[in-house]
């Protein structure tokens, strides 16, 4: 049984958000250039001042939960829960952890953990209705857990249309999470579709319908998205990334693919997080090493483990 629960897409429902919105601007760095150790060391400085301080808490968790430990990250939102019963958005990503965690769980422990799923979306939902983050963890919950732990089709759709009364941009994306569900692609298509046509200037609408063309491989609707996207978002240098990537992954149009990482590469967001440089250089070397340019993409892969020395990718495509 699948029960993990992830945000539709961003920025429907921001998933970094709460990150912003609860830890400390050094803290906001250090997480997005994925430093927890020393985050962690800040926040536990904070935690001296006060114990009880709900935000520090939440960050705490929320850093555990990016890294991917939702052990931890169980265990420090019960904390942050307790220090502040009515913050609906607490209980919302314990919620969430819970989900990876019944994911892991042995089929005994499943019921017990979805019985808290259910009842801390239900509580982020009684706390703030219009939150769309936790219709939104109903309705992954109604769709992923069997029907006698509590799941629902028609519960989810029921949820998905109080999305979309909150956002219509969430509505397509949550009806499209819904048709990938029922694994129907041309339906999923449909509402991504739409999605872009009800909000043209957010920019995940155009990379969740360029991230559905990739994962099923219809390389050539993706590069035409991201010819379309460079051309009416001229400011929005993530196209050239995602073309880029693209070409690295299909291996078609990889002339153009370089030259849209390297014109990423030289024009990407001084904010830019290490993990995406990092991560642009190997798509990089990928493309390289298709053109039989081994030196040149060896020294991409090197260059992406200098930016970001964890990027176990770069370390695996540097063995012999």
């Amino acid at each position: 049984m699948r029960l993990a629960f992830v945000l539709l897409s961003v920025p429907m429902f921001v998933a970094i958000r709460d990150v912003h919105a609860q830890c400390a601007p050094p803290v906001q760095r250090l997480a997005v250039d994925r430093r927890f150790e020393e985050a962690r060391a800040d926040i536990a400085a904070q935690l001296k001042r006060n114990e009880h301080d709900g935000a520090a808490l939440f960050c705490m968790g929320r850093l555990y939960q990016i890294e991917g430990n939702s052990s931890a990250a169980v265990d420090w939102y019960e904390k942050a829960v307790h220090a502040d019963d009515k913050n609906a958005f607490y209980h919302f990503r314990l919620g969430e952890a819970l989900g990876s965690e019944a994911q892991k769980a042995s089929k005994f422990r499943q019921p017990i953990l979805a019985r808290r799923i259910k009842s801390e979306f239900e509580r982020t939902v009684a706390l703030d209705p219009d939150l769309g983050e936790g219709h939104e963890g109903l309705m992954q919950f109604y769709l992923e857990a069997p029907g006698f732990m509590g799941g629902s089709l028609d519960k989810a759709k029921e949820q998905a249309q109080v999305i979309a009364k909150l956002n219509p941009l969430g509505g397509h994306f949550a009806a499209a999470r819904i048709q990938e569900h029922l694994k129907e692609p041309a339906a999923e298509e449909a509402e991504l579709k739409a999605a872009l046509e009800v909000a043209p200037d957010s920019m995940s609408a155009w990379n969740n319908l360029g991230s559905f063309y990739q994962s099923s491989k219809r390389w050539t609707d993706a590069f035409a998205l991201y010819d379309r996207m460079i051309k009416e978002r001229p400011n929005d240098v993530i196209a050239h990334f995602q073309y880029g990537r693209a070409a690295a992954f299909s291996g078609e149009n990889l002339e153009r693919g370089e030259r849209e990482l390297r014109y990423w590469l030289a024009n990407a967001p001084k904010d830019a997080a290490v993990v995406t440089q990092s991560s642009a250089h190997v798509r990089l070397g990928m493309i390289l090493d298709k053109q039989d340019k081994k030196d040149a993409a060896r020294a991409e892969y090197q260059e992406a483990l200098r930016i970001f020395p964890k990027n176990v990718e770069a370390e695996r495509r540097l063995k012999p």
